[in-house]
């Protein structure tokens, strides 16, 4: 029995009296400074919708708790998305206080991490289904009555294609890409233009740029500049801009051009390592160290924003090509001044070849997974002292914004330290990155309640 067909059957076997699905999401991180669209609940609530099933949505980062104790109380069915990290401890909350008021729901988990340690949700006490697969009727337009109030608030988000053929060392995205169709994006972008009167939109597409699809077998390839001057015109009458991220090989003047004339202001470019040999053989990118310094080249002057995304401390990464990176980070903002930089610490999110490495403690200390969704939503992910570094270094746009006026006294003392020990090459050694994620936790806080009072 497929997972949709097993999906099916709960709803055919309760009473369809009431309420059949709540679809909940939980936090991203404590302080969720995220506030796109939340489409991993949308879309499989909408395949239920096309099902027959009467649905509504909760969103933890704008609706009360109590909303969603009544939705629970009627309900026949819970749905959670959950990304391995943080969200996983809040879908944990929300799972089992379903159960706590209504010991008869089903109880449902999906996203990435129910994808990808389908295993240990499975055994978890408050699960009764798991939804294993990459994605869920992702080709629909998730606009009901119902959805239409999450598309009316926070930032816009939309995918214009769907997966990623790539295999970096890091990721477990992989799969086939998908366009959605130029005729369905016109449309869809009209009316949710028409609904929200948003005029900017975060582009949510795995790999924006990738040119062959497959049709009934056959291979068809697409003009990646062709396609961005298209959804450009969709745009364009619409006063509407966009931000996103591409590969940094696809780059060269024309698609430039192409992405700056669709109303581009912001891209992000996956660069990991500034060491060549490791980008290529473990990394295992697609591409070198030239195409991100010829990509940032391109866009110096476009108008475009450019986030260069780098990992430190990946399986084998050695002193010497950290430093490597560092130099090369230098290189990019001299090419580009304009350009933004962060830099992750390696974290082993299931599923990529480098978290197998670490598993088995190859080149790096071994990790131990964990087993259960409190556990992932426990641990410390990706910031480290380098993170913090890095970023107060070369996210001024972030910082600037989260300190405006005479608050920029709080953090300033913060990045002049930062600033002396990145020329020393010492970043690991910032001492304050719980203090300063504090801060901006605060920061953060304040701003999104001032937000969320006038919403």
């Amino acid at each position: 029995m497929s997972e949709v067909h097993a999906i099916k059957f709960h709803k055919q076997s309760i009473n369809t009296v009431g309420l059949d699905w709540i679809f909940a999401y939980p936090l991203p991180t404590s302080d969720s400074p995220f506030s796109l669209t939340p489409l991993s609940i949308m879309f499989p609530g909408k395949m239920m919708e096309d099902q027959g099933c009467t649905v509504e949505y909760w969103d933890a980062r704008w609706d009360p708790p109590e909303m969603l104790d009544d939705y629970i109380r009627e309900a026949k069915n819970i749905g959670v998305s959950a990304f391995t990290g943080h969200q996983c401890a809040y879908a944990a909350d929300i799972l089992e206080r379903a159960k706590q008021i209504n010991p008869k729901i089903i109880t449902h988990i999906g996203g990435h991490h129910a994808r990808l340690c389908t295993e240990d949700v499975k055994r978890e006490p408050f699960v009764d289904q798991v939804w294993p697969n990459r994605s869920y009727h992702e080709h629909s337009f998730p606009f009901s009555k119902a959805a239409q109030r999450l598309w009316k608030r926070g930032d816009w988000q939309y995918l214009t294609s769907n997966g990623c053929p790539y295999a970096c060392g890091f990721c477990a995205l992989r799969s086939a890409w998908e366009p959605r169709g130029l005729d369905q994006v016109e449309r869809e972008i009209n009316v949710l233009a028409e609904l929200t009167g948003f005029k900017e939109v975060s582009f949510l597409d795995p790999n924006i740029g990738y040119h062959k699809h497959k049709i009934d077998g056959v291979t068809h390839r697409i003009n990646r500049v062709e396609r961005m001057k298209a959804i450009g015109s969709i745009l364009k009458p619409l006063g509407i801009r966009w931000d996103g991220n591409v590969r940094s090989d696809y780059v060269d003047e024309e698609y430039t051009q192409a992405l700056a004339d669709s109303g581009c202001y912001s891209l992000e470019f996956g660069a990991e390592s500034g060491d060549d040999w490791f980008l290529k053989n473990v990394i295992k990118k697609g591409h070198g160290t030239s195409s991100i310094r010829n990509a940032n080249r391109c866009m110096a002057g476009s108008g475009i924003s450019i986030m260069n995304s780098f990992i430190k401390g990946c399986p084998g990464e050695t002193r010497e090509q950290w430093l490597h990176t560092a130099e090369f980070i230098d290189e990019l903002v001299a090419i580009n001044p304009e350009a933004r930089v962060s830099c992750y610490r390696f974290t082993p999110y299931p599923g990529g070849p480098l978290y197998d490495c670490a598993v088995r403690g190859e080149g790096v200390e071994r990790f131990d997974p964990p087993k259960t969704m409190r556990e992932w939503g426990n641990m410390p992910l990706m910031v480290d002292p380098v993170y913090w570094t890095v970023g107060l270094n070369f996210r001024m746009d972030n910082t600037t914004k989260n300190f405006p006026g005479s608050d920029w006294a709080l953090i300033e003392p913060f990045v002049l330290e930062a600033r002396r020990l990145w020329k020393e090459r010492r970043p690991e050694d910032f001492a304050h990155s719980a203090e300063v994620e504090r801060l901006i936790e605060f920061q953060i806080r304040k701003h999104n309640a001032q937000v969320r009072a006038v919403a």
